[in-house]
């Protein structure tokens, strides 16, 4: 299915998920940990400049594994304990902000694509602002929602 990639923040911390949009449901994969900017000191992962404008640069390979889990809502959320489902019946609003993300060092984003939806147990935060990193057109995420 369609997706996009996105940084949330989580407190002090961050992870990338891919983003998978079907007609019933959003999938939320976490295919990385902590991104950082160089230099790193060892904690977390960095893009390098050559390919931080390539979405799929931010997705660690050995964490992409979902493609065979979409069919089973149960095994996707077990596979990482950050993964969520949000029920497009459970969604309230979508929406493109298009300001800057604080924190964001070098990297280049198009802004958050905010979700407000019902807290679940499948969708525990609620809310959610997923940061679009590299170079991606936030008109055509949006038009995935639709």
């Amino acid at each position: 299915p369609p997706h996009f990639i996105a940084m949330e923040y989580k407190g002090m911390s961050n992870c990338i998920y891919k983003i998978y949009v079907t007609d019933s449901l959003i999938f939320g994969a976490k295919v990385n940990g902590y991104v950082t900017v160089q230099p790193n000191f060892g904690m977390g992962t960095s893009i390098s400049k050559e390919k931080m404008h390539d979405p799929e640069s931010y997705v660690a390979r050995s964490m992409d594994k979902y493609d065979d889990l979409l069919s089973d809502p149960s095994a996707f959320l077990k596979a990482d304990k950050d993964n969520f489902i949000i029920q497009r019946s459970d969604i309230k609003r979508v929406f493109h902000d298009p300001t800057k993300k604080w924190g964001m060092g070098y990297y280049p984003h198009a802004g958050k694509i905010e979700i407000e939806a019902i807290k679940t147990p499948m969708n525990r935060r609620g809310n959610r602002e997923l940061i679009l990193v590299g170079d991606q057109n936030p008109d055509r995420v949006l038009g995935l929602f639709k």
